[in-house]
């Protein structure tokens, strides 16, 4: 192993993996603690695991598209760097702000501008596949929100248990869905810190994997207290059956994205299932929606602007 790889790609991976914790917690927990179904010190504790074992069991997919499906040609350790150090930065800018950004996003957006400075050749094919998957992702995840919500209404209103005996089932069924959000950020997400670790031949796919599972909980630890309030709260206010809508449609979106190789925003799909649930109950604040929207449509190119801008003056100063 090359200590210098390891230190250049190691740090910005390290950088990266704590900022997707403390960017995505609101995805996978933010439901949850919204609805009072369970405390943020567990939450984090679930997502420690799940995400680690979603890492490591099915993150390779998406490590693939990211490093060989965007742009075609080997970048060395310190170019991958700047890939993944521009798309954290920009990431943990919104962290500050409270907004819950698409880490994925920024990491494409930052690919492509590298390899424009480059000049490597882009998959814009494939490129234009993965900004479908944005845009239809969070899309699909409102409508099964909207509908599982609307059911679950009518089973409730059909039904003959009590209010809090039917707080109580959603309230372990909503440990076991944000379990499935965390497994699913780990299968998706974590991508986005290891993909320079793994290029460079530091570390293989699986450790890298673990690691970045690992940083995300660390992330998620120290701060992810601002997003988790703004998908909890902000938003609409859930209770747990519509908690639970939106973790299992954003979870199953996120999940069968990783199995195609897709790399899709957690927080994008878990935004749209509140989203879901919110028309479905005639509730929402549409001034943080225009907020997120509007951040989410600059952060790939924002992030592709400095990229190329960071690696062009690195190739000028070698």
């Amino acid at each position: 192993m090359d200590p210098w790889k390891l230190i250049v790609t190691g740090i910005p991976s390290v950088y990266m993996g704590w900022t997707i914790g403390a960017d995505d917690a609101g995805a996978a927990m933010g439901t949850a603690v919204g609805a009072g179904a369970i405390t943020v010190r567990r939450a984090v504790l679930m997502m420690a695991v799940m995400a680690t074992l979603g890492a490591a069991l099915e993150g390779g997919a998406v490590v693939k598209t990211l490093g060989h499906g965007i742009v075609k040609t080997h970048m060395d350790a310190v170019v991958a760097a700047i890939v993944v150090a521009v798309a954290a930065v920009w990431c943990h800018a919104a962290v500050a702000a409270g907004i819950p950004l698409s880490t994925t996003q920024a990491t494409v957006g930052s690919i492509i501008g590298a390899g424009l400075a480059l000049n490597a050749p882009v998959d814009w094919g494939k490129t234009v596949e993965i900004i479908s998957a944005w845009i239809l992702a969070p899309t699909a995840a409102g409508i099964v929100a909207f509908l599982v919500s609307r059911a679950f209404t009518a089973w409730i209103r059909r039904g003959k248990r009590s209010l809090p005996e039917l707080e109580r089932i959603f309230r372990i069924a909503l440990t076991f869905s944000g379990c499935y959000v965390a497994y699913s950020i780990g299968a998706n997400n974590a991508a986005n810190a290891v993909v320079p670790l793994v290029l460079s031949g530091v570390l293989d796919v699986r450790t890298a994997s673990i690691l970045g599972g690992i940083t995300i909980a660390l992330g998620a630890l120290t701060a992810g207290n601002k997003v988790i309030e703004t998908v909890g709260h902000r938003i609409t206010q859930l209770d747990p059956p519509t908690a639970f809508s939106a973790q299992v449609a954003a979870a199953v979106t996120t999940h069968l994205g990783s199995v195609l190789g897709l790399p899709l925003s957690i927080n994008e799909t878990t935004s749209g299932a509140v989203i879901g649930v919110g028309l479905s109950r005639g509730s929402l604040n549409t001034h943080v929606i225009k907020r997120m929207a509007l951040t989410w449509a600059i952060s790939p190119a924002s992030a592709a602007l400095i990229s190329y801008l960071a690696v062009h003056a690195y190739l000028h100063l070698t």
